[in-house]
Formats: structure tokens, C-alpha cells, sequence
């Protein structure tokens, strides 16, 4: 009798201790109030390095893609882009990594959760990280490779609507558990997405830069089919006066303005339980979470420098990085659904086998350890199961851009922010600014709320 309560003791501590540790190995709740701080301040080169400082608390083994992609982003908009573009370029290589280890880790991810194995990325994550690389070599004065930059995002594009529907349609299809599709709907998970409007303004910009206008007559047909063909990602009106910049005036500068505003969408768990005889599935799922903002108007104020005239622009929305990073996170969510399925099923059976087997069995003895592993199996699924909310936080939520015909010379530029009752609650300011005639002049300001 004594061996076999010493055999249950030992069954429940490591059990216990097994439990303990994969509990560390789930994504934790963090306190990211110290970077967005900062943020709110507009202090990007704080943020970023604060960010540094605390890489340790935020970041974990399988973080790598996360670390360079929220570094990356926070030094892009401080005005570090050869910092930034080292980051983002890092991220790219290690999302085509573990890309190619998704496979080998599937097993872990199976019998615990997804937050054992290396951060893959998100879809919209690998492509924007092309779009931020291009506008660090505009900002930079490295018009070839920002040009290499959009060639490389659009080579990824034709994947988004080819391969990645494929295992879509593969996932759901595994999916049959009634059940579990009552619990949460997976049925609409087409992806929308195949061309961006804002990569094709900016390859516009590129190609009227280097005389190519044809190549540009193209992009702005593109942008006209991305609001055209995208009606759900594109639901607001198409920035005014695109045509205008198909001609680079021959006495004058014309400047261009991109601006970001918002907040990326973030992950949150959700959790589903369904009775099963004396156990019950358990379901934690990633769900999308939308951060909207408050900013309803941008302008942008020129003031020559020389001559004191005052020349203004209204910017208009071009992009929803919000929307963009939803319909592309359903390539994965199929996936991820499926095997929250197998692995609750699993869990649940497990626990389920070892109630059966406390009650059928005639040795008290027996009946005890039974229950003691049911206890712990049920406990090691509450605590295990949690859905993995990894993704990078600071890449914005919507894009608009505008173009100005002036003078050639010197500008101090504000770029005003007004909230939903047209009141001004941000100003950024960029002084000295010389316009170019015949060249590329491109203003970023970011206001993320």
C-alpha cells in the first residue's frame, strides 16, 4: 500500500512541477505601459531605447521575429532608418526561417501550446517590413533600393492570394467537429487582400522620380483597383487628385506627405469550455483586437521660409494597416484553430480516460492514482491551454498621404492632427526643409492614437 501512495506522490509532483514549467513557457501579460509612454509623447528614440533596456522582460527564445520587427518600426519612426533597416531586415530572414521549422515544432505546439515554438510572423508583418525598408532608403536618398524594396514586397503579394488560400481551404476543411464550429465561426476566412494601395503610391513617387512614367501611369491604375477590388479593406473614399502626381512640374517642387496614425491591431485570448462527460474541451484562441484612433483630419501647413506665404494641403487616407492585418491573419488563423481542435480533444480524452478508469476499477488503490492524474491532467489543461498573442505592437493602424506643387526653397512644415470634433491635438514639426525641383521630396510625421 505504501509503494503505491509513494508512486502517487511522485506522480503528483512531477506532474505538478511539469505544469509549473510549461505555465512559464505561455505568453505572459506584460506591462508595455513604460515604450507606449513614450509613444503617446512622440519620443520614438525614448521608446526605443527603453525597448532595449527591457528586451529581456519582453522577449523570450522563440521572440527573435518580434524583437527585430517592434525595434525596427520604433527606430524607423525616431529617424534611426539605417538602424531600422538592419532590425527589419533581420526580422525577414528569421519569418523565412521559422517558416521552414513550423513543421519540425508542430509536435510541441500539439501537446501544449503555440507559444513553444518560434514566432513565425504574421502576413501583414513580413510584408509592411518592406514598405517601412523602402521608405528608410527614400529617407536616406537610396531611391534604387527603396525601388528593390517594392519589387520585393510585390513578390510576396502574389503568394498572399495564391498559396496561403490553398492551406486555408485545407484547414477548414480538417476542421468537422460540429461542436467546436457552433463555439466560433471560422467559415469566412477568404482572403481579400492582394494588392496594396499605399506600396503602389510609393512605387508611383519611385518611378515619376527616375522619368518612368508609364511604370507610374501602371501603380496608379492599381491604386484605382485596389479601392475598386477591395471594398471591405478599402471602405472609405480614395484620396483626391492622385493624377496630379503622375507630372513632376519642371519649375516647381512638388512635395509629398506620408502619415501614419493608429495603432496596429493587437492579439487577446478567448476562451471557449464545452462539457465533455466529467471533463470539458477547453479552447484558448488569438482573436484580433482593434485599436482604434481618434484622429479624423490631417494638414499640412508650408511656410516659405523666404517670402513668408503659407501653402496648405489636406491629407487623405490611402491604407488601413488595421484592416490589412485582420483579413491576413485568417491565413493563419485556420491553422491555428485546427490545432487548438486536436489539441483540447486530446487533452479532454486524456482526462476523461483516466475518470473512466478511477470508476471501473475494482483496486481502491488504483481508483486513487486515477483520480490523482484526472486532477492533475484537468490542471494542466486549464493552466497549458493559452492561446499564443505574440505579435509586434507598434506598427500603426491607417496611412494617408497628399502632394503640393511649390516654389523651390526653403519650408518650415507643420503637420497638424485633429481628433473627431475637429480640434488640432498634435502638431509635428519639421523646420528647414529645402524643396527640390525635379526630385523625390518626401515628409513622414506619425501620430499614434
Amino acid at each position: 500500500m505504501r509503494s503505491i501512495f509513494k508512486f502517487i506522490n511522485i506522480a503528483a509532483i512531477i506532474l505538478f512541477l511539469s505544469v509549473s514549467f510549461v505555465s512559464c513557457l505561455s505568453t505572459a501579460d506584460l506591462d508595455y505601459s513604460p515604450i507606449e509612454n513614450q509613444i503617446s509623447n512622440g519620443r520614438y528614440d525614448e521608446a526605443s531605447y527603453k525597448l532595449h533596456e527591457m528586451h529581456d522582460y519582453y522577449y523570450g527564445p522563440h521572440d527573435k521575429v518580434l524583437s527585430y520587427l517592434d525595434m525596427g518600426i520604433l527606430q524607423h519612426f525616431a529617424g534611426d532608418y539605417e538602424k531600422s533597416n538592419d532590425n527589419l531586415a533581420k526580422a525577414e530572414v528569421e519569418i523565412q526561417k521559422n517558416f521552414t521549422k513550423s513543421i519540425s515544432q508542430a509536435v510541441g505546439s500539439i501537446l501544449i501550446n503555440d507559444n513553444v515554438t518560434d514566432y513565425p510572423g504574421e502576413t501583414y508583418e513580413d510584408i509592411y517590413t518592406n514598405i517601412f525598408m523602402c521608405l528608410n532608403y527614400i529617407h536616406l536618398y537610396k531611391i534604387e533600393d527603396a525601388m528593390v524594396e517594392i519589387r520585393r514586397f510585390d513578390n510576396k503579394m502574389k503568394l498572399v492570394g495564391k498559396e496561403y488560400q490553398t492551406v486555408i481551404d485545407s484547414q477548414k476543411a480538417s476542421v468537422s467537429y460540429d461542436f467546436a464550429r457552433t463555439e466560433l465561426d471560422c467559415v469566412d476566412s477568404e482572403v481579400k487582400f492582394h494588392n496594396s494601395a499605399l506600396a503602389r503610391y510609393l512605387s508611383l513617387l519611385l518611378y515619376r522620380t527616375a522619368g518612368d512614367f508609364d511604370a507610374a501611369r501602371i501603380d496608379l491604375e492599381k491604386i484605382n483597383d485596389a479601392f475598386k477590388f477591395q471594398p471591405t479593406l478599402y471602405n472609405f473614399s480614395k484620396p483626391q487628385n492622385l493624377e496630379e502626381e503622375l507630372v513632376l512640374p519642371e519649375d516647381n517642387a512638388r512635395v509629398n506627405f506620408v502619415c501614419f496614425t493608429g495603432k496596429s491591431p493587437v492579439k487577446v485570448e478567448e476562451v471557449i469550455r464545452i462539457p465533455f462527460a466529467n471533463a470539458y474541451y477547453k479552447f484558448a484562441i488569438p482573436i484580433m483586437d482593434h485599436r482604434p484612433t481618434n484622429i479624423r483630419a490631417i494638414q499640412a501647413v508650408l511656410t516659405n521660409a523666404e517670402t513668408g506665404k503659407v501653402y496648405k494641403v489636406n491629407l487623405h487616407a490611402i491604407e488601413s494597416i488595421d484592416n490589412i492585418a485582420s483579413d491576413t491573419y485568417k491565413q493563419h488563423f485556420a491553422t491555428i484553430y485546427a490545432r487548438a481542435v486536436i489539441r483540447s480533444v486530446g487533452k479532454a480524452a486524456t482526462s476523461g480516460a483516466y475518470e473512466i478508469a478511477s470508476r471501473v476499477t475494482d483496486d481502491t488503490q488504483l481508483s486513487d492514482l486515477f483520480k490523482v492524474l484526472n486532477f492533475f491532467s484537468q490542471i494542466s489543461t486549464e493552466i497549458t491551454e493559452r492561446a499564443d498573442v505574440r505579435i509586434s505592437r507598434y506598427f500603426p493602424g491607417y496611412a494617408s498621404v497628399a502632394g503640393i506643387t511649390i516654389p523651390e526653397g526653403f519650408y518650415n512644415v507643420d503637420i497638424n492632427f485633429y481628433n473627431e470634433s475637429k480640434r488640432k491635438v498634435y502638431t509635428h514639426s519639421i523646420e528647414n526643409v529645402y524643396a527640390f525641383v525635379g526630385e523625390l521630396n518626401l515628409l513622414e510625421a506619425t501620430y499614434q492614437h
